[in-house]
Order: C-alpha cells, then sequence, then structure tokens
C-alpha cells in the first residue's frame, strides 16, 4: 500500500511540474513571439520600402558594387557577427553558442541587408529575418537571466517567428525550428515554444499589416501510381540540384575568400560580375526574385536553365560577401528547377514548380518535414503526399550537406553511413561508409 502511495505521489509530481513547464514556455515564448514578430515584420516592410524606391533611380543595378562595399563594410567594422546568411548563425548559436548573439546585430544586418537587396543583391529574407529576431530575443533571454538550456530555446523560436512570418506558414515556421539545429534529428523538446512563438509572430505581423503567403490554387491530380512515380524522378534530380547548390556556394566563397583584399572589396568585385551578369542574361536573377515564384507557380514558361542562371547570381552574391540569406534562392530555384524537370518527367509546370519547391528545401536545408508541412500550407491537403515524396527523396539524394553549412549531423540518411553526430555538415570528414559496405565495395571509398 506505502509503494502504491509513493508511486501516485511520484505521478502527481511529474505531472504538476509537466504543467508548469508548459506554462513557464507557453509565456516565454510568447514574449519571443510579439517581439520576434515585431521585429520581422518591421525589417520586411523596411527591405519592401527599399526594393521599391531603389527601382526609381534609373539603371539602380549599376549600383550593386558600391551596395555591396557599405553593406560587407558595415559588417566587418561595425558588427563581424553579423556576417553570413542568418539562419546559420541562428543554428550557431543555439548549437555552440549557448543561444548568445549581441543585440547590435539586429539594427546592422537590417541596415546591410536592405542596402543589398534594394540594389539587386540576388540573396533572400528569411536569413537576415531570424538573425535579427535571434539578436533581440537573444537580448530578452539575458534580461530575465533564464539559464543556458533555456536560454538555446529562446534563441531558437528566432528560427520559428522568422520562418512563419516570411514565409506565411507559421506551422512550417515551428517545424523549422525544431528540424534545422541537427540533420535527421530533430528537437521535440523545442516544439511547444517553436509552435507558440511561430503562432504569436504570424498574429502580431499580420496586425501590423505585413501578411504575404507562399499560396497558390493549383492543379493538384489525384493521388495516382504514375504521378507518383514522375515526382520521385524529379525529386532525384532536385537532390542532385540542392547538392549543386550547395556546393556552388561554398566553391564561389572559397574563390572570393583566396582574394587577398579586405571584404568590403570582395563584395564590390562581386557586384561588378552581378552587373555584368544581368547585361548578358536577365536582371530576372537579382533580387529576392519572388516574381520567378509566382510565374513559375502560374505555370509560365521559363527557359530549362533558368535554375543554373539562379544558382549563379546567388553564389557571387553569397560567397563575395553580400548581406542576405539563402532560404529565399532555394525556393526561387526550386520553384524553376521544379518547372524544368516537371516538363521532362511530364507534370504541369505550376505543379512540378510547387513539387520543386518542396523539394529543395527538403534537400538543401535537410528539412523534409518542414518542406512537407509548407506544402500542404501553400499548396492544399492533396499536395501532402506529394510533397511528402519529393521532400523525402531529395532528402535522401543530398548527402549528408546543407545550405545552413552550422547545421550539426544527427543521424545518417542511410544504414551504409555512420556519422560522428554533433559535428557540423561543414565538417565532411565526420560522415562515413559503414566498415561492411566500405570492405565489400572498396571503390567507394575514393
Amino acid at each position: 500500500m506505502a509503494n502504491h502511495t509513493r508511486a501516485s505521489s511520484a505521478k502527481n509530481v511529474e505531472i504538476i511540474v509537466l504543467v508548469i513547464g508548459l506554462a513557464k514556455w507557453a509565456a516565454l515564448a510568447g514574449i519571443a513571439g510579439v517581439l520576434g514578430g515585431t521585429v520581422v515584420a518591421a525589417f520586411l516592410m523596411l527591405l519592401e520600402w527599399g526594393v521599391e524606391h531603389a527601382g526609381h533611380i534609373g539603371p539602380w543595378w549599376f549600383m550593386l558594387p558600391v551596395a555591396g562595399l557599405i553593406g560587407a563594410a558595415l559588417i566587418h567594422y561595425v558588427s563581424p557577427e553579423s556576417y553570413g546568411h542568418g539562419t546559420e548563425a541562428v543554428i550557431r548559436a543555439v548549437n555552440e553558442q549557448d543561444g548568445e548573439i549581441p543585440l547590435r546585430v539586429a539594427p546592422i544586418k537590417a541596415l546591410a541587408t536592405i542596402i543589398s537587396i534594394s540594389f539587386g543583391a540576388s540573396a533572400g529574407k528569411e536569413g537576415p529575418a531570424a538573425q535579427i529576431a535571434g539578436a533581440v530575443i537573444s537580448w530578452v533571454a539575458r534580461a530575465l537571466r533564464l539559464g543556458v538550456e533555456d536560454h538555446r530555446r529562446l534563441t531558437m523560436c528566432a528560427l520559428a517567428a522568422a520562418f512563419g512570418v516570411a514565409m506565411g506558414a507559421p506551422v512550417a515556421g515551428a517545424v523549422f525550428a525544431i528540424e534545422a539545429l541537427r540533420m535527421g534529428d530533430p528537437l521535440y523538446t523545442g516544439v511547444l515554444p517553436a509552435v507558440v512563438a511561430s503562432s504569436v509572430s504570424c498574429i502580431v505581423a499580420r496586425r501590423l499589416g505585413w501578411w504575404h503567403p507562399l499560396a497558390a490554387v493549383l492543379p493538384v491530380p489525384g493521388v495516382n501510381a504514375i504521378t507518383i512515380m514522375q515526382v520521385i524522378a524529379s525529386a532525384v534530380c532536385l537532390g542532385l540540384m540542392s547538392w549543386v547548390y550547395i556546393e556552388t556556394e561554398e566553391g564561389a566563397a572559397h574563390l572570393f575568400h583566396r582574394l587577398r583584399v579586405p571584404p568590403p572589396a570582395r563584395a564590390f568585385a562581386g557586384g561588378i560580375i552581378l552587373v555584368f551578369l544581368a547585361l548578358i542574361f536577365s536582371r530576372d536573377y537579382l533580387g529576392l526574385g519572388e516574381h520567378l515564384i509566382d510565374r513559375a507557380l502560374a505555370g509560365a514558361p521559363f527557359p530549362l536553365w533558368a535554375f543554373a542562371l539562379k544558382i549563379l547570381f546567388v553564389s557571387i552574391t553569397l560567397g563575395s560577401g553580400f548581406s542576405g540569406g539563402a532560404m529565399t534562392p532555394l525556393i526561387v530555384i526550386g520553384a524553376t528547377a521544379g518547372s524544368a524537370f516537371g516538363r521532362v518527367f511530364g507534370l504541369a509546370p505550376g505543379f512540378g514548380a510547387a513539387i520543386g519547391i518542396a523539394g529543395l528545401l527538403g534537400g538543401a536545408a535537410n528539412a523534409p518535414l518542414t518542406a512537407t508541412t509548407l506544402g500542404l500550407e501553400a499548396f492544399g491537403p492533396v499536395f501532402g503526399i506529394y510533397g511528402l515524396c519529393a521532400a523525402v527523396v531529395s532528402y535522401t539524394v543530398s548527402g549528408h550537406r546543407s545550405i545552413n553549412a552550422t547545421q550539426q549531423l544527427g543521424r545518417p540518411k542511410s544504414a551504409a553511413f555512420r556519422v560522428d553526430a554533433g559535428h557540423t555538415c561543414e565538417e565532411h570528414g565526420h560522415v562515413q561508409l559503414e566498415p561492411r559496405i566500405a570492405r565489400r565495395f572498396p571503390w567507394l571509398r575514393q
């Protein structure tokens, strides 16, 4: 009887502690959501204003070298912590820096990104938005004197807030926050904070007047084996394209870093190259490129090589040191590549573009659950099984690398590999073949 009483008491204590924790994180994540939604909406509205007004200045893209010089100088001399895409900086802060992001990152990252993208830098908005929100939320965590684990979890909410508001997809934002930290190993203890932060941030952003969700009415075919096979074939190509995108961007960054000049000079040189590329090809590949997403989803015709040109423009932009993110370009590349591969494998262009978005997000960001959820929110429930197939196949084919290089290795993508969990995706030496596979196929070791 005494043992039964003690067991019942222990269960009661467990429930009480869990309920208290629930209330605590509902409050903390709610605060993060309000702040994140406010600063992200403000940043995106200022960015929209900058893009609109820069477009009134004659041939505005000719100012790209100067914009890169100014943005890179702001980061290099005032806030070096602001360097990078943004998303990977928040991931690094959560995984390696106890959630710490200096507050000065917020204004410098915002200003440098607005200057860069307004004049045509081929980069994205989600990453900078996450870094800006992360700096403000991290400051709140310091002010509240939270412990290390709570600080890390609260900073993680910046990923949920930024992705949810920028994509207009609160559920996908929450899933991205728990999936982006470790490949193949979502942080399930972060589900509640991420859901609250993403939901609240989207509510706040809408109240402030910002709500531009990724959404389209697509002629999605009913579930059938032939279409699923067409989607899988397209997704294999998207997985390979994820690999190309990551490797091209890393290669461009390596080449620019070999220039023995200060970082602002590298961005100036990158701007000159972008101007020449725009003159040779098209200005369509400058800036955020969201018009390309809309056109692709509407089924508009594209050159089959449009995605390759966008990869080239983005790689030079980010590799040379312009301030901006890699996630919006990922969606643009996915939409244009999906449209192209869809035509090759017999899919309707608009449907193929949606498959491309899900596939590239799953493969390049190692976020198949986020990609599936985004597909459901943006394109409706019928799209779900197709988005899932595209995301999972692309995720598997793309290998153990990520557009967010600070994402940690969690679980291998195949039983044929073993990974050193906790190391980042940029440390390729921590992925090895299983010994039994290496012995059976020695040529795979090369």
